[in-house]
């Protein structure tokens, strides 16, 4: 659960003092008179890593009077209110049942937006708020106002949870299903026939060998988020899992025995299988699918 105050995203003024390191992009909950609501996603126009860092040295020093300054507005409330709220993940999948296959429904943001639309247009009080995920798959929804400190607010998580599948349920098509997943198991095992509608694989974002840039939720914080990462990393981030070596897997089958120990890898000269990499030095002797490293 995420808990969430009045005035920024937390259980306690107390326990949530955090500078504002990036002043582009706000969760924070707004407040409007005595009427309070979940956390929001700005939208803005993030910058890229590069422009970023011209600027360092005054977002830090910047969060660091933030920090002091909050700290010293809070230090000394007492039994101050608890709000706090929960939210759920869905993952928006294509049943095609002819070809026995799941795709990714890359619906998200129009299904949020119809279902916001619909909760302002059709609710004296707006009881649910359906937020942007990284997924352009995905759909987040939250409790329109957080729930407060009082037991009684506890019974109001399951009827509220309730709510929102059934308000999601109205907006999805004949051949989709919404599961609450925040994960898809099949993700980058497709190639470019993993999404409806079709995406191709790679982007100047991801710079991904296996999924597509598309598949991103079209919001500009999440892309330049995967671009903003890859750039300082100065790489991208290294999926390869090693293989368990084992008389039934397969890639091992035509492999000679282990020679100086028995653990399989670490210890010995033993080499080591991973599979899903690129540019590895092994790459062109091995394939892609496929790479020996030793350990």
């Amino acid at each position: 659960m995420h808990i969430r105050e009045k005035t920024i995203a937390s259980s306690s003024k107390k326990s949530q003092i955090l500078p504002f390191i990036l002043l582009i992009l706000t969760a924070a909950p707004l407040v409007s008179g005595l009427s309070l609501t979940m956390g929001l996603l700005k939208v803005g126009t993030p910058k890229s890593w590069d422009d970023s860092k011209k600027n360092l040295k005054y977002i830090r020093q910047a969060g660091v009077k933030q920090f002091i300054s909050t700290y010293n507005r809070v230090k000394d409330l007492k039994g101050d209110e608890l709000l706090w709220g929960d939210e759920i993940e869905y993952g928006i999948f294509h049943i095609d049942k002819a070809n026995k296959k799941l795709r990714l429904s890359l619906r998200g943001a129009e299904i949020m937006n119809a279902l916001n639309k619909q909760e302002s247009l059709y609710t004296s009080e707006n009881e649910v708020t359906f937020v942007p995920e990284y997924g352009a798959w995905m759909c987040e929804a939250t409790p329109a106002r957080p729930y407060t400190g009082y037991t009684a607010d506890l019974l109001r998580v399951e009827t509220s949870m309730r709510l929102r599948r059934q308000r999601m349920l109205t907006v999805l098509k004949d051949y989709e299903i919404a599961p609450t997943v925040s994960t898809y198991p099949m993700l980058g095992a497709q190639g470019d026939d993993g999404s409806v509608p079709p995406t191709k694989v790679g982007g100047p974002r991801t710079q991904s060998d296996y999924i597509s840039d598309d598949i991103i939720n079209p919001h500009p914080r999440f892309g330049t988020l995967t671009a903003n990462i890859r750039q300082r990393r100065g790489s991208k981030v290294n999926i390869r899992v090693p293989l368990f070596r084992d008389v039934n897997t397969p890639e091992y089958a035509n492999y000679e025995p282990l020679h100086g120990g028995v653990d399989g890898c670490c210890g010995s000269d033993a080499q080591q299988l991973w599979r899903y990499g690129k540019g590895d030095f092994c790459a062109e002797k091995f394939g892609n699918r496929k790479i020996l490293v030793g350990c």
